[in-house]
C-alpha cells in the first residue's frame, strides 16, 4: 500500500482535476439548458399557431366565398347582374373583406393553440421548464406580423383598388343595354319602364333566343309580340336588333278593347342602348396618399379605418394570451365566450367611433386611439389577473 503521507504532489493536484471535471461538464448542459428549452419553446408555439391558421382561415375563407357566390348567383337569377361578371363581382367583394379575414384567422388561431395547450396541460411543462406567460409574447409576434403585414398591404392598397374596380363594373352594367340583364325564366322590366321582356332559354352565350316574349307600352299604345326563336345582332354602323322569327304581334287600337294581330316570318327590333355613365369616387375607392391630405371627416374616418385594421390584428393576439387559459376543473367554453364578447364590444366600439369621427361628432385622435387604448388595459389587467401580480400588488398596497 502506499503511504499517504508519501503522495506525490503532482499526483494529488491531477486527481482534483479529475475530480472537479465531471462538475465543470455537468454545468455546461445546465447553463445551456435555458436556451435550446426557450428555442424549442418558440418554434413549438409558433408552429402550432401556424398550422391552426391554415385551418381557419380555409374555413372563413370558404364560407365568405360561398355566401357571396350563392348571393351573386340569386341576383344573377333574377337578372340583377349578368351572369359573366359573378366572377369579377365576387373577386372584388372577397378582396374588400380579405383583411377581416386575415385579422379573425390571427386571433381565433393563437386562442385555440393557447386554449389546447392549457387543456393538455403543456402549459404546466412550459412554466415548469422556467417559460413565463409573457414569454409566449415573442413568439406569437413572430407568428402574428406576417399576417399584420400582408393585413396593411391590404387596407392601405389593395383594397381601394378594389373598390375603385366593383365601382366600376357597376357602371358598366348600368350602361349595357336592355337585352344584356334579361335572364331566362324571368320577367324583367327595363330600366325605362315601357318593355318588359321574358326568355325561356339563351343559347351561345347568350346571342340566340327561344320563346320570346316582349310587352312594350308608350304614347301610341301597348303591344305584345311573342316569337319561338330570336337572335341578337350588330348592324353595321354599331346599333344592336333583336331579330325574331316565327312569331306573332298584338297592338291595341283605336278604340279601346281593340287589338290587331301580326303573323311575321322575321322581325328587327331596335335594342335600346344607354349611355354610359361615370361614377363617384367615393371615400373607400380613394388612394391612401390621397386620404392624408384630406380635411374633411369622412376621408379622416376612412383613412383612420384602414390604420384600425392591422392594429387590431396585433392587439387581438395579445388579447389570446390571456384568454386562452383554461382552467379544468371549469367549463372549457367559458374562455370562447369571454372571447367573443369582448371581441364583438371592440368591433362594434371602433365600428361606431369611426362612424363618429365621419359625422364629425368625435375628434380624430380621440376617435382613433379610445378603442385600442382600452383593448390594451384589458390585455394588462388580465395578464395581471392571471399571472397573480394583481394579488401581489394587493398584498404590498
Amino acid at each position: 500500500m502506499t503511504d499517504p503521507a508519501k503522495t506525490d504532489p503532482a499526483e494529488t493536484g491531477s486527481a482534483a482535476t479529475l475530480a472537479a471535471e465531471p462538475n465543470t461538464l455537468g454545468a455546461t448542459p445546465r447553463a445551456s439548458r435555458k436556451p435550446l428549452i426557450a428555442s424549442l419553446f418558440s418554434r413549438r408555439i409558433s408552429g402550432e399557431c401556424a398550422s391552426v391558421a391554415l385551418g381557419v382561415f380555409a374555413v372563413l375563407f370558404g364560407i365568405i366565398v360561398t355566401a357571396h357566390l350563392v348571393r351573386l348567383l340569386n341576383r344573377a337569377a333574377r337578372g340583377g347582374i349578368s351572369v359573366d361578371t359573378v366572377l369579377a363581382a365576387m373577386s372584388f367583394q372577397t378582396l374588400n373583406l380579405f383583411p377581416l379575414v386575415l385579422a379573425l384567422t390571427v386571433f381565433i388561431a393563437t386562442l385555440v393553440a393557447l386554449t389546447r395547450a392549457h387543456r393538455d396541460s403543456e402549459m404546466v411543462i412550459w412554466f415548469a421548464c422556467g417559460m413565463p406567460l409573457r414569454a409566449f409574447i415573442v413568439p406569437l409576434l413572430r407568428f402574428a406580423l406576417p399576417f399584420v403585414g400582408l393585413v396593411a398591404v391590404l387596407t392601405l392598397a389593395v383594397r381601394p383598388w378594389a373598390v375603385t374596380r366593383s365601382l366600376e363594373l357597376q357602371s358598366e352594367l348600368q350602361s349595357r343595354d336592355e337585352i344584356a340583364l334579361v335572364a331566362p325564366g324571368v320577367f324583367k322590366e327595363t330600366r325605362s319602364g315601357t318593355k318588359v321582356y321574358f326568355v325561356e332559354r339563351f343559347s351561345d352565350f347568350g346571342q340566340s333566343l327561344a320563346e320570346v316574349f316582349i310587352r312594350s307600352a308608350d304614347e301610341q299604345g301597348e303591344s305584345i309580340t311573342v316569337a319561338h326563336s330570336g337572335d341578337v345582332t350588330r348592324a353595321a354602323n354599331g346599333d344592336r336588333f333583336l331579330v325574331l322569327r316565327d312569331g306573332h304581334r298584338y297592338e291595341s287600337g283605336n278604340t279601346p278593347g281593340s287589338w290587331r294581330m301580326t303573323l311575321f316570318k322575321q322581325a328587327d327590333i331596335l335594342i335600346q342602348p344607354y349611355e354610359k355613365q361615370g361614377f363617384n369616387n367615393t371615400a373607400k375607392s380613394t388612394e391612401t396618399l390621397a386620404l392624408f391630405g384630406s380635411d374633411r371627416p369622412g376621408d379622416i374616418a376612412e383613412l383612420q379605418w384602414r390604420f384600425h385594421m392591422p392594429i387590431a390584428s396585433l392587439l387581438l393576439v395579445l388579447l389570446a394570451v390571456p384568454l386562452g387559459f383554461v382552467n379544468p376543473r371549469a367549463r372549457r367554453s367559458i374562455n370562447l365566450a369571454l372571447a367573443v364578447l369582448i371581441y364583438a364590444l371592440y368591433s362594434n366600439a371602433l365600428s361606431v367611433t369611426n362612424a363618429w369621427v365621419a359625422q364629425g361628432r368625435l375628434a380624430p385622435w380621440p376617435g382613433f386611439c379610445l378603442v385600442h387604448l382600452a383593448l390594451i388595459g384589458v390585455v394588462v389587467a388580465l395578464l395581471a389577473w392571471q399571472t397573480g401580480a394583481y394579488k401581489r400588488w394587493r398584498q404590498r398596497a
